[in-house]
């Protein structure tokens, strides 16, 4: 995937992309033990971010659908979820808000409807099923499987975005969209949900350290010799990723056994956007003005780990970037 990335992120995601990744059975690694399907989430996002961002989302679906009670959902999704044969988007980051609802699911004779707005829903045009979350009105996140042009009373309008412009990433505008009870993937609380999810993305996206661990390869492949200061800082940052990955794996440890660590590994998601920045910064350093060509990966890179920054956001990790400036 690599050496075409920077044609990716300025065109489409070609469907070869997607069948290397069915092919390697990387469609499925909710399955995996969490350090080892990190590493994998990692090298995916270090090797094209377009494809990776698409990739990800889907696995969220995956999730999600293999807990549900809707069996004949759950019968027929499975199995061409999790070998890549369907491809699944989501909108859910509005759920993580406090407050007004941004989407609202309202009882419909049995079935739902949804209103609202969704800012962010990356997949479209891409995925077969949507897979949005909305709120209920006593306290309930309703997740439902919509077709993947969203159906009657949905209206998608894309984004313009610096980064991952393939990705097909829309805001969604629900307008009594309405939900079968043969849509809904599952019904739970939004407290429980927001207290799992906040425990869930402390921790922070891999991705950003497979972006570092490229950048960091490339930098070493533009020293001139063994004395050239690319190769130093080469060296240096490549033993704090070291160091990055070891306290991972104890804090993903410690989040599975159910340790208050949201704070510490808020901190660790901090630290690893600053090694991704300082990383992407010097290979443009070492690479000089040929890294800003938009057919250079320095540029394409640095772009991507400003991206983390913001992907998967919560208070707590606002907080924590914040305090590491």
């Amino acid at each position: 995937m690599f050496p075409q990335a920077q044609d990716v992120d300025r065109s489409t995601i070609p469907a070869s992309h997607f069948a290397a990744l069915a092919d390697a059975g990387l469609f499925s690694i909710v399955d995996l033990p969490p350090s080892e399907a990190r590493r994998v989430i990692a090298t995916i996002g270090g090797s094209c971010g377009a494809t990776f961002f698409v990739w990800v989302q889907h696995h969220g679906v995956v999730r999600t659908l293999a807990s549900s009670s809707n069996h004949d959902l759950r019968a027929t999704l499975d199995e061409p979820l999790r070998n890549g044969t369907i491809i699944a988007g989501t909108a859910f980051a509005h759920v993580r808000r406090v407050g007004r609802p941004a989407i609202r699911a309202e009882r419909d004779h049995g079935a739902w409807r949804l209103n609202g707005f969704a800012p962010w829903a990356t997949s479209w045009g891409i995925a077969e099923r949507f897979c949005v979350a909305a709120e209920t009105d006593d306290g309930q996140v309703l997740w439902s499987m919509l077709p993947g042009n969203g159906g009657p009373g949905v209206t998608a309008a894309p984004l313009e975005l610096p980064v991952f412009a393939a990705t097909g990433t829309v805001t969604l505008s629900l307008d009594d969209c309405p939900v079968g009870v043969d849509q809904v993937v599952a019904l739970e609380s939004a407290d429980h949900w927001r207290a799992a999810d906040r425990r869930r993305a402390s921790i922070g996206q891999p991705a950003v350290l497979g972006v570092t661990e490229r950048a960091i390869r490339l930098l070493g492949d533009a020293a001139r010799d063994t004395a050239d200061e690319a190769a130093s800082a080469a060296g240096r940052l490549t033993d704090e990723l070291g160091r990055l990955w070891e306290r991972d794996d104890e804090l993903v440890a410690a989040l599975a056994a159910g340790d208050d660590v949201v704070e510490a590994a808020s901190d660790h998601r901090a630290r690893c956007l600053d090694l991704a920045h300082r990383s992407t910064t010097a290979l443009l350093a070492a690479v000089g003005g040929a890294g800003m060509d938009l057919s250079h990966p320095a540029q394409r890179l640095a772009r991507e780990a400003a991206f983390y920054v913001i992907q998967a956001q919560t208070v707590d990790g606002r907080a924590a970037t914040l305090r590491s400036v």
